[in-house]
């Protein structure tokens, strides 16, 4: 049978124990929520250096447009070389 003093150790072991594991949780969302950022600042970094890359500076719109055209092209020559 426990004494009063284990049974109260075995309290706040449990008390201890709770709070640890509420904390260890909100960290290990805030950890996730921080990797979910930077990957997609990762991402956007990379698609913005490829449009630099590409000749278009900052104008996204210009690259994005010129994507939408060559696939149009292709799509004419695929439809063309069918018939």
């Amino acid at each position: 049978m426990l004494s009063s003093y284990e049974q109260y150790q075995e309290h706040l072991d449990h008390e201890y124990g709770a709070q640890y594991d509420d904390v260890r949780e909100r960290y290990a969302c805030q950890i996730q929520e921080a990797r979910q950022e930077a990957l997609i600042w990762r991402e956007e970094e990379e698609y913005y250096s490829k449009v630099w890359n590409a000749g278009y500076g900052t104008d996204v719109d210009e690259y994005e447009a010129y994507w939408k055209r060559l696939e149009q092209y292709y799509n004419d020559i695929q439809q063309h070389l069918e018939q």
